[in-house]
């Protein structure tokens, strides 16, 4: 569940009056793997049903909508769910709505504990359109209906998790391949979709990978020795390295080219052969004909998300297709590689003196020409007595020239650049909120010296003038001063007056009733500016609050997109609008 701050213990609120307030209204969008092939769950369903919500719904005025897209139900460990909670705790939020009750969880404790704990305590209004639950007017039954509602979900949640768990668990050790493509160097039987076949075609290649990697092993310690621990014979890059030269197409490559793979990222540019896609090869049992699956794991109802699992958790089945290399070899290969670990180990912790650093923004830094995810490196002076730390782009560094472009920036620069960029961003928001606060001043202003409320208010006086006509036709009709067919006649002309009035009136008090609060988009950089504009530094939750992606072109250039923009550019528009209307 997330953690919100308790910021007025004293004004615990059940229910609020909802015909005489407007609601700072969140839309919350939750998809998840459970939803998977469901059309009605899909982000743009939920966010469609929740626009046309609220907008048939005059109370609610939407500020935010916050998406968690692949993210589990079954706990609230959620980015974006947590941000909304940070704004309901800023007063930004005072109304939640929802889909269904399953779009907030499926975990029956923590879901009730939501509902029935945490919105009296902040006072806030929750929302399940398609339950047709509300907090602001829910009964008794209508309680027990959602209780009953986030049992089922929690059931179902549990009861896909086991029945998932379990047949997949079966079918591994029974010696079922389960993996979505056969290892490189075998294809699925087509007659059995989980026993694989040796591929003649790449078979040979891997073949070649484990001879290349498997030389003499005397002579290798020979040389080993010979060049002072440095690593001899065919290493993982010389491998690679090897297999580029050669023109032979990588596993990646060849799923795009066979078509099982449509896109392959990289701008139709060749996917290249890479040191870790040879490693996973060279230590493999897949090629001695047994199977080492659950590799990865993940459980829904626990809330797992998918990770790497230890060796011993691994489900191994043995003989269950014919191998590739003999036994023999492979546990040459294994000797090789335990010992270039053990080398590796033994230069290990050589300058842990040194500073370290830590890649706040993670993957939402790529190379600009090929699309990878920048790679902070670390370089040590020719003294040992400095550590410098540069962002490079990855395929550069594996490839050369061949594979893409020298991108590199200093993470120094790239934090300033970035820091003053965001705090660039910040001051304009800043300037057009007090620009706007000015414009909308004008307005009123000039909406006033328009007569514009003494026009409101003669139309109130001639629309109460003619719902009073109308009533008193009605009590003649009564009466039997005025026949059924003079009564009809003379309430539709009337009836034709009121609703004239009435739009004309709606009209006025809109423009006359604007406020910042209705201004879209305003509230989440107004929340994210209280929050870092005194900082004095980029800090990791900070570039996650503000930055969508980056991109570092060859020529240096840096591309960055914000989050946020689209409200950012509303506001704009808002501010442009205000300006033609008062000039």
């Amino acid at each position: 569940m997330a953690r919100v701050s308790r910021k007025k213990q004293n004004t615990v609120q059940t229910q609020v009056d909802t015909s005489v307030r407007i609601w700072k209204t969140a839309l919350y969008v939750r998809l998840s793997v459970e939803d998977n092939g469901k059309d009605s769950d899909s982000v743009e369903n939920q966010t469609a049903l929740l626009e046309e919500y609220v907008a048939n719904h005059p109370g609610l005025n939407k500020v935010a909508i916050f998406i968690d897209n692949g993210y589990t139900g079954t706990d609230f460990l959620r980015p974006e769910f947590n941000r909304m909670m940070e704004a309901v705790q800023a007063e930004l939020i005072d109304c939640i709505v929802v889909k269904d009750l399953s779009r907030l969880g499926r975990n029956y404790i923590e879901t009730s504990q939501f509902i029935e704990k945490i919105c009296p305590f902040y006072g806030l209004r929750f929302i399940a359109v398609n339950d047709s639950y509300d907090t602001a007017t829910v009964t008794s039954e209508g309680q027990l209906s959602a209780s009953l509602s986030n049992i089922v979900n929690d059931y179902y949640a549990k009861d896909i998790s086991r029945k998932v768990t379990s047949a997949l668990q079966a079918k591994m050790e029974r010696g079922d391949y389960i993996g979505n493509y056969a290892p490189y160097g075998y294809r699925r039987d087509p007659e059995n979709k989980n026993h694989l076949l040796v591929d003649p075609e790449t078979a040979p290649i891997v073949q070649q990978i484990f001879e290349w990697r498997a030389v003499d092993l005397e002579h290798f310690r020979y040389l080993h020795s010979a060049f002072n621990g440095r690593a001899a014979g065919v290493s993982y890059m010389g491998i690679n390295k090897k297999l580029n030269d050669a023109g032979i197409p990588s596993p990646s490559q060849k799923k795009f080219d066979s078509g099982i793979v449509t896109n392959n990222n990289r701008k139709d540019r060749t996917i290249l052969w890479n040191k870790h896609k040879i490693t996973e090869i060279l230590n493999d049992i897949v090629y001695i004909g047994h199977l080492a699956q659950k590799k990865g794991s993940q459980c829904l109802y626990s809330g797992i998300p998918y990770h790497i699992t230890s060796t011993d958790e691994w489900i191994i089945a043995k003989n269950t297709h014919d191998p590739i290399i003999s036994d023999e070899l492979f546990e040459k290969v294994q000797q090789i590689n335990k010992e270039a670990v053990e080398r590796t180990k033994a230069n290990s912790g050589k300058y842990d003196h040194l500073p370290k650093a830590v890649n706040i923004y993670g993957k939402k830094f790529v190379c600009a020409d090929c699309g990878a995810v920048m790679k902070l490196t670390r370089s040590i002076s020719t003294k040992k007595d400095k550590a410098y730390f540069t962002f490079k782009c990855p395929t550069y560094a594996e490839h050369g020239a061949r594979g893409c472009s020298d991108i590199k920036m200093r993470k120094g620069d790239l934090d300033e650049a970035v820091f003053a960029f965001i705090k660039a961003q910040m001051d304009v928001f800043l300037d057009m909120e007090s620009t706007i606060r000015r414009l909308l001043a004008m307005k009123k202003s000039k909406l006033k010296q328009n007569n514009t409320v003494q026009e409101i208010r003669a139309l109130k006086q001639k629309l109460a003038h003619k719902q009073s006509l109308l009533s008193g036709m009605y009590v003649d009709l009564k009466e039997g001063l005025l026949s059924q067919e003079e009564y009809g006649h003379h309430r539709e002309i009337i009836g034709e007056d009121i609703r004239a009035l009435e739009l004309k009136l709606s009209e006025l008090e809109s423009a006359k009733m604007e406020t910042e609060e209705q201004i879209t988009g305003e509230m989440k950089w107004k929340f994210m500016i209280q929050r870092y504009y005194d900082a004095a530094e980029i800090s990791a939750d900070m570039a996650d609050a503000f930055i969508e992606s980056m991109k570092l072109h060859a020529d240096g250039s840096l591309e960055i997109k914000l989050s946020y923009m689209d409200e950012f550019e509303a506001l704009t528009s808002t501010c442009e609008r205000l300006r033609k209307e008062v000039a």
